[in-house]
């Protein structure tokens, strides 16, 4: 399969939370590190919200979304044990998709880089953490401490994971791989050739970003089979009534149809053959 670049992304309405904490970001990093060293794909770009992550990689399309899915489990498998209501991994969509060419390369490393700006951050995206802002066209950071340097037990301490990483790589005074190591900046700096460059599309026009944004909806996502989208139902159904689909009544399907709409952007009539409902009521009520 040919490899490309690819923008991976998440989606998921039923985890506007997904990370809170600070502890959770430094280990959503740390896992980012290790997932790096565990697939044959290249990290370009990438930042963590509070609902969802973006990431640039270079890669086959099957690699890619095999990275995206394999770092959304790692990171719901080690919040969830601190969370009384655990997240369900099938809740949550990962898309990949592939980038075209280079000015539309251009476009979605500056888009996700400033993703921070779009939500509310009040400072330059570089000084956001919980990404790789920092590492394009800046001096190189001061390495840290050596994970060869510190005991299995003292690394899982301050790493928050316990994976087989380089011992070469350094982290931080907060527990934080340093992404240098595992980003490939010097990519992306090669390919705005400039600063220049790279400032004009950080500034890109709002109607661009309002392109991309709608590019990364729930619409794009892979479509489930009508007995993948039953499963992820019944999970849900059993989250909000502690019953399956079968034993739910009308209003309770009807309500669950607009939890799936929003969260895997499933068609009305995929919805209506799963849930067993009207499909024209169901597309009067949800319009």
């Amino acid at each position: 399969m040919e490899k490309g670049y690819y923008h991976v992304y998440s989606f998921g309405e039923d985890t506007p939370k997904l990370l809170t904490a600070e502890r959770e970001f430094i280990v959503a990093m740390n896992i980012l590190a290790y997932c790096s060293t565990i697939f044959n794909c290249r990290i370009l770009v990438f930042i963590f919200m509070n609902s969802h992550f973006h990431l640039v990689l270079y890669g086959t399309e099957e690699e890619c979304l095999a990275f995206g899915n394999k770092l959304m489990k790692m990171i719901l498998h080690r919040i969830n044990r601190n969370r009384e209501q655990a997240y369900d991994f099938r809740d949550i969509a990962i898309s990949a998709d592939l980038i075209e060419d280079k000015e539309a390369l251009m476009s979605i490393i500056t888009y996700d880089v400033r993703n921070s700006i779009e939500a509310g951050f009040r400072l330059d995206p570089r000084f956001y953490r919980w990404s790789s802002a920092a590492l394009y066209f800046a001096p190189e950071a001061a390495d840290g401490k050596r994970l060869d340097q510190m005991s299995v037990r003292m690394r899982t301490s301050v790493l928050g994971i316990n994976y087989d990483l380089p011992g070469g790589w350094t982290v931080d005074s907060d527990g934080i791989i340093l992404p240098k190591h595992y980003v490939d900046y010097k990519e992306v700096e090669s390919i705005f050739v400039s600063i220049k460059a790279y400032i004009a599309f950080m500034y890109m026009k709002k109607d661009r970003i309002l392109e991309l944004n709608k590019q990364c909806s729930k619409v794009n996502f892979q479509a489930l089979s009508d007995m993948e989208l039953a499963g992820v139902a019944d999970a849900m159904a059993k989250r909000m009534t502690g019953r399956n689909v079968a034993n739910m009544d009308v209003v309770s399907r009807i309500s669950l149809a607009q939890k799936l709409k929003t969260s895997r952007g499933t068609g009305v009539n995929q919805l209506a053959r799963v849930l067993e409902l009207n499909p024209e009521m169901l597309r009067t009520l949800l319009a």
